[in-house]
């Protein structure tokens, strides 16, 4: 890496039916004071006129369809796959319910240049209210998530930015999918997030394979962006549904896969894998209807038997 260059970004913005939320995010990236970047938006396969209004909105902008919705995992390598093949040093990956400051990619980029190939994440905060804190870097890489003590997502959400800031350092800490800045040549050499989660866990499983490879994933405090967070699953009121099977499921098998137990609590307080089938036995002799814990106990089934990929159909839960 040549450390005086102005690295090449590539920022992949994934759309799945929340045109109006892309909108926002890409207005935003349109401030950033770096200037070596292209903007892509990708739609995933949304069912209603999302490609049309982005494409009316940026024609400027790089836009590219997916007919079909794979996950999160696979809309973003569509952007990933182009960032490889047209030689771009840096890609950022950002939730489309983001917006972010106009220094952040500096900030980051910046942090690039002083560690060289690592990943890289910001601190978030919450779009609702922008004082407070979404995310701040506060679990290590190989820490478990105790989501009895602290809430799941960062041990400082919900907390006063002012009454942390001063405590927030650059540092290796676990990082989320919403914002990745991840350089080519980590992708070239090691590849991307497994497609098959479709949904959650993926870039989980990504910076902990990658770590166990000797890949730092490092936080960035002065790179500023909010997040909405969970905007897709506002779509309807049974999308929810969609988001406790796949994080179920997909939990389990990032556990099983590296040896960890905290599904094993899940069994337990569901009485077992037998209790589980009985569930589902029950549920079809007496055509019970599909509910919260319908989808609970599928994704803990599928994920002790290995089911992976599209399953669940988010588009049956549109309005």
């Amino acid at each position: 890496m040549n450390k005086n260059k102005v690295p090449s970004v590539l920022i992949i913005v994934l759309n799945w039916m929340k045109y109006e939320d892309t909108i926002a995010c890409v207005q935003s990236l349109q401030n950033l004071t770096y200037t070596n970047y292209t903007i892509c938006i990708i739609d995933n396969g949304s069912v209603n006129d999302s490609y049309k209004k982005l494409l009316e909105a940026f024609p400027q902008e790089l836009c590219i369809q997916s007919k079909t919705n794979n996950g999160y995992a696979a809309g973003n390598l569509i952007g990933v796959n182009y960032a490889v093949s047209h030689n771009y040093e840096l890609v950022w990956i950002l939730n489309n319910d983001c917006t972010v400051r106009p220094e952040a990619l500096t900030e980051l980029v910046a942090a690039y240049k002083r560690h060289g190939n690592a990943l890289y994440s910001n601190l978030t905060l919450m779009s609702e209210n922008p004082d407070i804190i979404h995310y701040a870097g506060t679990y290590n890489i190989d820490e478990e998530v105790q989501p009895e003590k602290y809430p799941t997502y960062d041990k400082l959400k919900g907390k006063l930015l002012s009454d942390f800031k001063h405590t927030l350092q650059e540092k290796p800490a676990r990082i989320y999918g919403h914002s990745m800045l991840i350089p080519t040549e980590v992708i070239r050499k090691h590849g991307f997030m497994d497609t098959k989660y479709f949904l959650f866990c993926e870039e989980t499983d990504y910076t902990r394979s990658l770590y166990k490879k000797g890949v730092l994933s490092i936080f960035v405090p002065t790179a500023i962006i909010t997040h909405i967070s969970t905007s897709t699953f506002k779509l309807s009121a049974e999308m929810k549904y969609v988001g406790m099977y796949y994080g179920t499921r997909n939990r389990v098998y990032f556990d099983k896969k590296f040896e960890l137990d905290g599904y094993k609590k899940l069994l337990k307080i569901k009485g077992g894998i037998w209790n589980v089938c009985k569930y589902f036995i029950k549920h079809v002799l007496y055509r019970l209807s599909k509910n919260e814990d319908y989808y609970t106990n599928l994704g803990l089934l599928h994920g002790i038997l290995g089911i992976r990929g599209k399953t669940v159909k988010p588009e049956k839960f549109l309005m």
